[in-house]
């Protein structure tokens, strides 16, 4: 759809009673600088803009549009939530010239191994990376794959884990690990 605005790129419901559309317009005449356009219309199914925007956006389309603006304006707020909350740490982590590229190696003992239990991402995190072992891809042992999933400790994950490699050493006659 082509407006003396520009060509309409976007359209989505403004508001949760669908009764407000937002459409984007681009100035294709005008590459250069901020070329978008941006317009509130009542929704009206009768009036002859919206049935034009509709030719292009159906009613399923503008409020899936919605939905994933909202979950993004949602994830924005609270990563600048997490910014605000952090900001102390990050300021003296900017002010300190340490580069982006430098990773902060936590110390690996016998408590950070057991406290990475304790962080639900982390750990899920570490079960994903055990999952994608080619040991553990090619073993056909359901229970042991589901005690796995079902571990809720560091040491009980790492314990399982080492039943495969100890099953692959009494096979082979060698050490796996």
């Amino acid at each position: 759809m082509k407006t003396r605005e520009g060509r309409l790129v976007n359209a989505r419901f403004a508001n949760l009673q669908c009764d407000m559309i937002r459409c984007e317009f681009k100035d294709y005449e005008r590459p250069e600088g901020d070329n978008l356009s941006i317009q509130m219309h009542h929704y009206n199914p009768e009036n002859k803009f919206v049935k034009q925007i509709l030719a292009e956006f159906t009613e399923e389309d503008l409020e899936r549009n919605y939905v994933q603006f909202s979950k993004m304006e949602s994830l924005r707020k609270q990563m600048f939530e997490k910014f605000v909350e952090r900001f102390d740490e990050i300021v003296e982590y900017l002010d300190s010239g340490t580069p982006a590229q430098e990773v902060v190696q936590k110390e690996v003992n016998l408590q950070s191994i057991r406290d990475l239990g304790n962080n639900s991402e982390d750990f899920f995190k570490l079960k994903l990376e055990i999952f994608e072992l080619e040991e553990v891809k090619a073993s056909k042992n359901r229970q042991w794959k589901a005690a796995m999933r079902k571990a809720t400790t560091t040491l009980e994950l790492l314990g399982l884990l080492h039943e495969v490699y100890a099953t692959l050493e009494n096979e082979e006659g060698e050490r796996q690990d």
